[in-house]
């Protein structure tokens, strides 16, 4: 049986939903019938039912001289919804404007559990820009991503046309094909020529943000927007890239021919 609770999403307030179904229920009544069946003060449902009436929720029938409340076709509320929905889409450039324009604090998020790790990827997917850099040994997707959750992950990346590039060790990488690097896969990985701590957390930069996400162990993420920070980590990344090393390179210092103990991957 529909309730009050169940209509909230109409946005209307508790005395509005009641008279609502109470008139939905009874098919019309007058106020003072109203008043006698939801318990609410005769003057009150009055001003109440004027408000239904501008929303094109009731209607008005006149009886000589009482009138009487109908509820008008519940199709209405879909109309109601879709100009909400568009009230919204013209209000949200000014929205848009107001969110940025305030002090240049930078903003922090912070999350915990599986939602840390679900919020980062996530974003990865839909971010603004067409790249994003990657700092870590994949324990993310060690941790809690099986190989079709990460397969439909990288198809969202690939149909988006944002490119990866990451800075992993190898001897965390996953075998599977869909962490490769390529064009194919639209990502670009080289390793750092020493080995990433295990459980380490990760670092991703996108969109003037910094996303650090901790996947096992306390599970939790921090997503920091700042301009500042960003443009400083990003010029870090950039000069781990530069000393870090292509696959090719790693193959042949682990060749037998090859003897290099200065850089261990």
């Amino acid at each position: 049986m529909i309730t009050e609770k169940d209509l909230d999403a109409l946005g209307l307030n508790k005395n509005l939903t009641t008279l609502y179904l109470a008139i939905l229920r009874s098919g019309g009544q007058s106020a003072s019938q109203l008043a006698a069946s939801t318990g609410l003060n005769r003057s009150n449902v009055y001003a109440l039912m004027e408000q239904l009436v501008a929303k094109n929720m009731v209607s008005i029938d006149f009886m000589g001289s009482k009138r009487r409340y109908k509820a008008c076709d519940p199709e209405i509320l879909n109309r109601l919804a879709e100009d909400r929905l568009r009230s919204i889409s013209l209000l949200m450039p000014e929205l848009k404007a107001l969110y940025g324009s305030g002090p240049a604090n930078p903003r922090i998020s912070y999350y915990e559990g599986e939602a840390a790790v679900t919020t980062v990827f996530d974003e990865l997917v839909n971010i603004k820009g067409d790249n994003y850099r990657y700092f870590g040994s994949l324990d993310a997707q060690l941790a809690v991503e099986s190989l079709e959750n990460a397969r439909r992950s990288v198809q969202k990346r690939l149909q988006r046309g944002i490119q990866s590039r990451s800075i992993r060790t190898r001897d965390s990488d996953l075998d599977d094909s869909i962490y490769r690097a390529g064009e194919e896969y639209l990502r670009e990985v080289r390793y750092f020529p020493k080995i990433i701590p295990p459980h380490s957390p990760d670092l991703y930069i996108y969109d003037q943000r910094l996303a650090i996400l901790v996947a096992s162990g306390e599970k939790f993420a921090l997503i920091i927007e700042s301009p500042e920070l960003s443009t400083l980590m990003g010029v870090l990344w950039d000069m781990i890239w530069d000393i870090s090393l292509s696959l090719e390179e790693v193959q042949k210092l682990r060749s037998p021919q090859m003897r290099s103990p200065r850089r261990p991957c």
